[in-house]
């Protein structure tokens, strides 16, 4: 057992990771009982592969594979589920995403078989297109140089996953800027809503889905929750679970206790 330091900050406590934790995007936090939390590295992978794989990007049927999960909602994908729908070529994918860490099963106690999630660093990737012309000829690779270079449009998939999700986590500051200035009509009608979490993540989700969210989290939320317990009882997807929380705890209509732990106001 080793201690770590807990840094204060603006009324915010922070821990100071180890050096072999520290590179890491994401980590996995777990409660397993009152007082007691495990902090790991995502599970899947070996400590030190996970960001190196996500920094490699996703191939295209990767990539599609990644869509048709997203297209099955939450509470139905459960692998028995995703099994059905999918090709033996496709399980192999998937299975290939899970072993990458960028896919793994989520369960809780409305979830007992688990159902598939899909990290929130992995977002940003599904909206990159691929270069297609490192495989080409030389013939499509001259056109490729000749061809007038075209501005990113790496918002697009951003606008995709918030359409079919009704809800996007955005980790790049520039990024969540675009997308900022694109929806400005609908944030200025309200359809669309966003709130920076202080973990400098950038929160946005729809009205409708904002909605729905709070009040199946209203009707679960009667004392001091962990986030992945909320979204368990209220069944909803985790990541989404928290970026209503987030709007919801910004709103006043929540309260955050400590990090990741939220109660009725």
């Amino acid at each position: 057992m080793a201690k770590v330091r807990v840094l204060r900050r603006q009324e915010k406590a922070y821990i100071e990771l180890p050096s072999e934790m520290a590179g890491q995007e994401e980590l996995e936090l777990f409660a397993l009982k009152d007082g007691y939390y495990l902090l790991t590295m995502p599970l899947g992978l070996p400590p030190g592969q996970q960001t190196q794989k996500q920094k490699e990007g996703i191939s295209e049927i990767e990539r599609t594979i990644l869509r048709k999960l997203l297209a099955i909602r939450f509470e139905k994908r459960t692998p028995e589920y995703v099994s059905k729908a999918l090709s033996e070529r496709e399980k192999e994918v998937l299975k290939a995403l899970e072993q990458k860490g960028f896919v793994n099963v989520f369960k809780g106690d409305k979830y007992k078989d688990g159902v598939y999630n899909i990290r929130d660093s992995i977002y940003p990737l599904l909206s990159q297109k691929q270069d297609t012309t490192k495989e080409a000829g030389p013939e499509r690779r001259a056109e490729a140089a000749q061809a007038p270079m075209a501005r990113p449009q790496s918002t697009g998939g951003a606008f995709s996953i918030l359409n079919t999700r009704g809800f996007i986590i955005v980790q790049d500051k520039r990024e969540a800027m675009m997308l900022s200035e694109q929806m400005t009509l609908q944030m200025k009608k309200g359809e669309v809503v966003g709130v920076k979490g202080f973990d400098g993540r950038f929160y946005i989700v729809t009205r409708d889905y904002l909605a729905e969210a709070c009040k199946r989290i209203n009707s679960v939320l009667k004392e001091d929750m962990d986030a992945p317990s909320i979204a368990s009882a209220a069944k909803l997807d985790p990541d989404g679970c928290v970026a209503a929380l987030r709007l919801m705890a910004e709103n006043g209509d929540v309260i955050e206790r400590k990090r990741g732990v939220f109660a009725p106001v």
